[in-house]
């Protein structure tokens, strides 16, 4: 597992930018090799990004850790995350009392308060995890990836700023601590949510490991040089910086210890076994396993077209039906022979008897006549 190697170079270049940041408020300018405070800034940066590229390198190529990681008991990260929640939760209230004091709505700063409580909720959660049994955090997906918003808003609050002030005099380290705490907690969220993601866990290495190196020192050095004791809720940023660092910090002790290679772990999906209906599965039964389309087209064709291998094995019979035969044919004499009726087959010429009532009306006033004067 080469990720873990990462932190062989992480260790003294940490070190070696922690250095370098201090030393801005520890020396007067100039004293460290003659270099500005500016020079010493950058210097700083690119020690981080020296630990991003080793770390990136290692990661490419490991070829062993596991995709998937179940967090341990781990004491360190759980207290650090309650204290982070607390002091989330004082921040995005403090913002939103001050914006809605003041009449001024800035609509990034009220969504940043927002997160801020929820990644507080976020942390509660995450910390009372580490401190006591942890539970699979699937269901809580959408819960874990909001510290990665809230340090993607607190980003762009940090470039939106630069617009107003001079680039000297940019806090472009403020910038890039939040820039590797968003990546990290995106990823730290995938791995959480046991999300199918090759390279969640090792991601957490690459974007973990700067962001400590850049989030501490700066938290520090605010703290110890920019300390505003007059309204001491202007630091709380400072500490949640430090606080941030040193909760990644523990996460990732706690994954160099406890991940698994590849081959050591298996992950089972909870999906529904699906029914097999092929022909060996539902031989004896009196059933189809063809789909609607094929129905449908079966019962648009002529239903008088049977298919032998549709009906076979079946206890049925086909006749063909023959055309009904005349009613005076020799068959239906033969039939009738025996009965005690006869079929007529007299000519229309010799009757005869009358066609109809009219004909035979004079006979019948006669025979009424007769019979009215023998009564008389």
């Amino acid at each position: 597992m080469k990720s873990k190697l990462s932190w062989i170079p992480f260790i003294p270049l940490a070190l070696l930018g922690a250095f370098l940041k201090l030393a801005q408020g520890l020396f007067p300018e100039g004293t460290v090799m003659g270099l500005s405070s500016l020079a010493l800034e950058y210097l700083y940066l690119g020690c981080a990004a020296l630990i991003l590229i080793f770390a990136f390198v290692f990661a490419l190529a490991d070829k062993e850790t596991a995709s998937y990681y179940l967090p341990h008991r781990n004491y360190p990260a759980g207290i650090f995350g309650l204290l982070l929640a607390l002091l989330l939760a004082a921040d995005g209230a403090n913002t939103l009392f001050h914006s809605f004091s003041s009449g001024i709505a800035d609509v990034l700063s009220i969504i940043g308060a927002v997160l801020a409580l929820l990644s507080a909720i976020v942390f509660i959660v995450l910390g009372l995890n580490h401190s006591f049994r942890y539970k699979e955090g699937k269901q809580f997906s959408l819960l874990n990836v909001l510290p990665a918003l809230f340090c993607a808003v607190r980003m762009v609050l940090s470039f939106v700023s630069f617009t107003t002030i001079s680039i000297r005099l940019a806090d472009v380290s403020l910038l890039i601590s939040y820039v590797f705490a968003t990546m990290f907690f995106y990823h730290y969220a995938l791995m959480l949510s046991l999300t199918k993601a090759k390279r969640a866990v090792k991601n957490c290495f690459v974007y973990g490991l700067p962001a400590v190196a850049v989030m501490i020192p700066y938290g520090i050095c605010r703290l110890m040089f920019a300390f505003n004791s007059e309204v001491i809720m202007d630091n709380i940023r400072s500490l949640e910086i430090t606080l941030f660092g040193v909760y990644i910090l523990c996460v990732l002790i706690e994954i160099t210890l406890f991940v698994r290679k590849q081959d050591e772990i298996e992950f089972v999906e909870d999906d529904i076994p699906r029914v097999d209906l092929s022909e060996e599965k539902v031989e004896g039964f009196i059933a189809s396993n063809q789909g609607e389309d094929d129905n449908d087209t079966e019962q648009e064709q002529d239903d008088s077209v049977l298919e032998a291998r549709d009906t076979e094995g079946f206890l049925y019979q086909e006749l063909q039906q023959e055309d009904e035969e005349p009613e005076d044919s020799e068959e239906k004499k033969a039939e009738t022979e025996n009965f005690l009726t006869e079929i007529s087959e007299e000519n229309d010429e010799d009757d005869d008897r009358p066609k109809d009532y009219e004909s035979r009306l004079d006979d019948i006033d006669r025979l009424i006549i007769e019979i009215n004067g023998q009564s008389d």
